[in-house]
């Protein structure tokens, strides 16, 4: 099976970014043409984020206009200000007389203080992201995925530039799974087919397993809410508030896989699940969790393959370059 595309060959979602590489930070959109399912799952005990309640099942509504995923910490979440100001331009959401409310979701990542902790995506940065989106767009330093690193246990000097990427993989009934991730993790970044580890903690030699480090050699507390990886997973197979929040459940399931460690005090890791229900005929969900799980785990290596070295912080690329 082909895992090695993108989100947007789903039909109907758009990716629309807005990069900041002077400042390291930036803001990511997902829209979608037609209302979506939605739910989400946090695991991170340090989450941050704009109108999640309405994605819990027993939430009146039924669906979202697109989810935006930002760097920024709280400050960011002024970004999806500007996508509901684009999208209710164009006459995007749910009618209130006359007025329509589009519903986005949206999480963060911290990113303050990569390069410059005092400049953050606002709302005219989410509505020039959300003008721009399209099925084509950028991966690694774009967008939220601008100012993130990973493999932080010893520190900035020693970790790895991380970024934002996607991946997506078709089922044999024709249903396609993909998810978009932007990574941002204490943890090291690990191939969960090869058991390599492709991004950690720098060591003269080599990249650094984070949890023997985490284990033999403790971080000190460097303070709240450094890292947190956030997502989307995403189907045209129908699904309904449950089956949408049990693909966002799946999607942490490969967080898991390919962070490590993951869901720790200091992340925020969210991911959430779109459905467009494009698709004729429904799938199992268990076929779609293991799709997930290939979609989200691609994603996350996707973005470390395409970063760049940024703001003193080297790419995995260049990082094994330099080993002896």
């Amino acid at each position: 099976m082909n895992y090695s595309g993108k989100i947007t060959d789903i039909p109907g979602l758009r990716v629309g970014h807005h990069t900041d590489l002077v400042n390291g930070t930036g803001c990511t959109v997902v829209l979608c043409e037609e209302p979506a399912v939605a739910g989400m799952e946090i695991r991170g005990a340090a989450p941050g984020s704009r109108e999640v309640a309405l994605l819990d099942p027993l939430a009146s509504a039924q669906w979202v206009n697109g989810i935006v995923l930002t760097g920024g910490s709280a400050f960011g979440l002024d970004s999806a200000g500007g996508v509901v100001k684009y999208l209710e331009e164009h006459g995007v959401g749910v009618r209130f007389g006359r007025t329509r409310i589009p519903l986005i979701p949206a999480a963060v990542v911290l990113d303050l203080g990569f390069i410059n902790h005092a400049v953050r995506p606002t709302a005219d940065d989410g509505y020039a992201a959300a003008a721009s989106a399209s099925t084509e767009f950028e991966t690694g330093n774009a967008g939220a995925g601008t100012g993130v690193t990973v493999g932080k246990l010893l520190g900035k000097a020693e970790s790895i530039k991380g970024g934002v990427g996607t991946a997506s993989i078709r089922l044999p009934g024709g249903a396609t799974v993909g998810a978009l991730m932007v990574v941002n993790a204490i943890g090291g970044i690990f191939d969960p087919e090869t058991g390599e580890i492709v991004a950690g903690p720098q060591l003269p030699n080599g990249f650094a397993n984070s949890i023997d480090l985490m284990i033999e050699s403790p971080p000190k507390d460097r303070g709240f809410f450094r890292n947190t990886t956030i997502g989307i997973v995403a189907t045209d197979a129908p699904l309904d508030k449950i089956g949408a929040t049990r693909l966002a459940m799946a999607g942490q399931d490969g967080i898991a896989l390919a962070v490590r460690p993951s869901h720790t005090a200091n992340d925020g890791d969210a991911m959430f699940a779109l459905s467009t229900g494009k698709h004729p005929e429904a799938v199992p969900g268990d076929v779609l969790h293991a799709a997930a799980l290939k979609a989200v785990t691609g994603a996350i290596l996707n973005a470390i393959d395409s970063a760049e070295t940024l703001g003193g912080v080297k790419s995995a690329a260049d990082a094994r370059a330099a080993f002896k």
